[in-house]
């Protein structure tokens, strides 16, 4: 491999739990990451809205930054910032907040997917922009807006990360990735649909340029960082996207999952998927660097696990968990996890029953036949989703990338292969700021392009291959029974 220049940056990398502050080192052909600064990041009710204290949040990323620029032995060239997708803040005439940043989980956008469906058919609005429906999409979100006092007083509206940039540089842009994810933007090129922004009132203005990732945005403002030259990146604004560019690819015929509490199942393309068929599988068109397209399914995850270790109520750790699978056998349960019981039950083990009963299946009568159903459902619905983009697209897949922290799971990372029977690679673990450094270090001249930045990944994370292990009959026909209950 080419050896790349020495390079230093920090990455903002902010999720709707928590926000780090990462220092990396690109040197002697490996990239090292530290976090240097952490906050919590939560929800806080305002006003009876769900919103994200931006104050809060802004102050502890210029510490972060401040305190690498004061302390570092080494000198950060340049920054950049990625988040969490569809939330935006509304900006005045002076660029001032307007109304506190509302959370996507707030219940303003209750009823607007049925509003929006009386509006422009949703095979229109899928086809127009490639995006799929979710309740908390920007599009329901200013829809919720249309014709309210904010709409009115607002002068510009930026995602997140976008309004962290334009903090550090002072430029009012979007971010094509982060743009892409809120069912407004084209499908195709890097303009918002002209008849979406006119149903929804809204003036082109508003949401103005957007711009493709890895573009220089100018030198850092902040006062608190005086005299010292930092140059903003647009990295990839999304999160997703740059857990994309991170991931380090050897066979071109391959998907990815990000395994957290919610999981990814997707694939990179030249072209949207947006069919018929993709549309009623729920498939959705994101954007990703390099003109490309992160054609994906969202699913439950490893949420499920976390609810049935709730449940439980004991001092078990999730490897403890999965040493109780290792040693039994195989349940005969299956659930679907995209059912809507699984979404945000108040008890797991509750909603694992209910879903038994409807469908006609025994109840467990081991708590780990529920964690082992819990894992092999999820492993079912991978296979599922891998199969059905496979068909979409005209790709033969045949190793699945593991990204993310259930990458760190040999259990998990096995029992995919095995079901899914294909070869998987796991890591990163830190995808995402990984992702967003290498974008840096292309925009900076200093990482040749995207896949020596893939390359770099590879010799400085730990990457481990799992080979399917033979699949029993018994897993096959429980496959086939969730095949039915999918339908």
């Amino acid at each position: 491999m080419k050896k790349e220049n020495d390079f230093c940056a920090i990455a903002v990398d902010m999720g709707a739990g928590s926000i780090r502050i990462m220092l990396a080192v690109i040197e002697k052909n490996e990239l090292l990451l530290e976090e240097v600064h952490r906050i919590d990041n939560e929800i806080r009710v305002r006003d009876g809205r769900d919103t994200w204290d931006m104050e809060y949040i802004t102050g502890e990323i210029v510490r972060g930054i401040s305190g690498i620029m004061e302390t570092s032995g080494k000198q950060p060239e340049s920054i950049g910032v990625d988040s969490w997708g569809a939330d935006f803040v509304l900006l005045d005439r002076n660029g001032d907040l307007v109304d506190a940043a509302v959370a996507y989980r707030d219940k303003r956008t209750e009823g607007m997917q049925e509003q929006w469906r009386r509006i422009m058919p949703d095979q229109e609005t899928f086809s127009r922009t490639g995006i799929n429906f979710y309740i908390f999409n920007t599009l329901f979100q200013l829809l919720s807006l249309k014709g309210s006092s904010s709409i009115q007083r607002c002068s510009q509206i930026l995602f997140i990360p976008c309004f962290i940039n334009y903090l550090l540089s002072g430029r009012m842009v979007n971010e094509l990735t982060i743009s892409s994810t809120s069912q407004m933007l084209g499908v195709e090129g890097k303009e918002w649909d002209s008849r979406i922004l006119e149903n929804l009132d809204l003036n082109m203005g508003k949401l103005g340029e957007v711009i493709l990732p890895g573009t220089k945005l100018g030198s850092v403002l902040l006062p608190e960082i005086d005299g010292n030259r930092l140059e903003c990146v647009a990295v990839c604004g999304h999160d997703t996207a740059c857990v994309v560019a991170a991931i380090p690819v050897e066979n071109p015929n391959y998907a990815y999952i990000s395994a957290g509490t919610w999981c990814i199942v997707g694939i990179e393309s030249v072209r949207p998927l947006i069919s018929e068929e993709a549309f009623r599988l729920g498939i959705t068109n994101e954007r990703g660097y390099g003109d490309s397209y992160r054609c994906l399914k969202n699913i439950v995850g490893l949420w499920l696990l976390q609810g049935l270790k709730r449940a439980l109520r004991a001092d078990i750790s999730f490897a403890q968990m999965e040493e109780m699978v290792r040693e039994e056998g195989d349940a005969r349960q299956v659930i679907d996890p995209d059912d809507p019981g699984f979404y945000n039950p108040e008890n797991m083990k509750e909603a694992f029953d209910r879903y038994f009963v409807k469908s006609g299946q025994q109840l467990p009568d081991r708590f780990s036949d529920y964690i082992r159903c819990a894992y092999d459902s999820l492993c079912f619905s991978f296979r599922y989703q891998i199969e059905q983009l496979e068909q979409l697209s005209g790709k033969s897949i045949g190793v699945l990338h593991v990204v993310g922290g259930g990458s760190q799971s040999d259990y998990l990372c096995q029992r995919i292969a095995t079901i899914c029977e294909r070869e998987v690679i796991s890591g990163p673990v830190e995808g995402a700021a990984m992702g967003n450094v290498i974008i840096q270090g292309i925009a900076m001249g200093k990482i040749q392009n995207l896949q020596a930045g893939r390359d770099l990944v590879r010799k400085s994370c730990r990457v481990i291959k799992y080979r399917p292990a033979g699949i029993q009959e018994l897993t096959q026909e429980r496959y086939r029974k969730y095949l039915t209950l999918k339908r």
